[in-house]
């Protein structure tokens, strides 16, 4: 994976006033889980995150090699305790079921109830 791009986040009135934080947007950063629910990535966190500054593109540079659904979950870091934002699933094996020949870089939309994401993969032959 080589980018993930946060395209909507809930903001506004009419989530609830101080839905995120008290004063300012959500700290943004996300996390990729792997079918057993191993971690593979934890993003670096972007700040105060309003409306107008989305969409938001955050590096992603690791490999997801296993098949099966893994979860990218964007979260709110905060000092107590972080916020899920909103999480999605991916199969990285269907996505690329057909073939890699077509292009070497696929851009996905995900959406869950709140949130959508746009991930950029990138095929590459396994070295092994």
């Amino acid at each position: 994976m080589t980018q993930v791009d946060v395209q909507v986040v809930p903001f506004g009135p009419e989530e609830g006033e101080g839905r995120w934080d008290l004063f300012s947007g959500p700290d943004l950063y996300y996390e990729v889980y792997d079918p057993d629910g191993t971690c593979l990535c934890t993003s670096g966190v972007v700040n105060d995150v309003r409306p107008r500054d989305l969409p938001i593109t955050m590096d992603a540079s690791f490999s997801v090699e296993t098949p099966g659904r893994h979860v990218l979950q964007l979260l709110d870091a905060d000092l107590i305790e972080d916020e899920v934002v909103g999480r999605v699933g991916f199969a990285p094996d269907r996505i690329w079921e057909e073939g890699p020949a077509s292009a070497s870089a696929r851009t996905v939309c995900l959406r869950d109830e709140t949130v959508t994401l746009r991930l950029v993969l990138e095929y590459t032959e396994n070295e092994s």
